[in-house]
């Protein structure tokens, strides 16, 4: 770790979400509703792409959690937990074809090595391992963070991930920022523990219309992660002068 880049008077580590900041997670969605569609056709003699149409629908139209029984009710098909389970599997360990934003592709080389540089994402570590895997993130950033591995009651907004990206990257809470989408978990607890809070706001995603409520806003608002490196330099400038 070069000394300027933990100055005690600048921002020294950016820690990134994954999904929908890094790369549109309907990509992974509707990878795993082909795969799941394929399993389905295959056990119930019906379309694969019929069915395809009818899981990104529900999806599409809010369901979320239970896309699969939704479509087996719409098909007038008994549940079969077994099933469910087998699809949801399906779902979850498929090879997902992943490309980066466009403006995160242009990001992660301006930031590394400027800053400490590191992922934090939730949801199950497996899943979250494949998607890294498949951007080819290993390589681009110093560290990863899956808070799954810390157990499901450890998701932002526990601090238990945040400390260990922390940790990992040499960087105090108090010189590093948090860039997130989803303002229900991703900026209240980095807040808490001193962070500094970026959401980015991409246009017709998953969190993109949700309000944050008292307490769970950021500290700033991008709508393309090409903005991130002026904040991040007006910051540090700001924080020097103070100093």
């Amino acid at each position: 770790m070069s000394p300027e880049r933990h100055s005690k008077t600048s921002l020294s580590a950016v820690l990134l979400d994954l999904d929908d900041t890094l790369y549109p997670e309907s990509e992974f969605v509707r990878g795993g509703f082909h795969a799941a569609a394929k399993l389905l056709a295959n056990r119930l003699s019906r379309d694969a792409d019929e069915l395809f149409g009818l899981l990104l629908n529900q999806f599409q139209c809010g369901v979320r959690g239970s896309v699969f029984d939704a479509v087996l009710f719409e098909l007038n098909v008994p549940r079969d937990p077994h099933l469910i389970d087998e699809l949801v599997q399906t779902y979850r360990s498929h090879e997902p074809q992943l490309t980066l934003f466009p403006d995160a592709e242009w990001l992660l080389p301006m930031l590394w090595p400027c800053y400490g540089l590191g992922i934090l994402t939730d949801g199950p570590a497996e899943v979250q391992r494949r998607k890294v895997k498949a951007l080819g993130l290993q390589q681009r950033v110093e560290a990863i963070v899956y808070s799954d591995d810390f157990g499901r009651e450890q998701w932002k907004p526990s601090s238990i991930p945040y400390l260990e990206l922390l940790r990992r990257l040499h960087a105090e809470p108090s010189h590093a920022v948090y860039v997130g989408d989803n303002p229900k978990k991703d900026f209240v607890g980095a807040r808490r523990l001193g962070l500094q809070t970026v959401r980015i706001r991409r246009p017709n995603t998953e969190h993109s219309h949700v309000e944050p409520q008292p307490g769970f806003e950021a500290d700033h608002e991008i709508t393309t992660l090409k903005d991130l490196p002026d904040w991040l330099t007006a910051n540090t400038r700001s924080e020097r002068h103070a100093a």
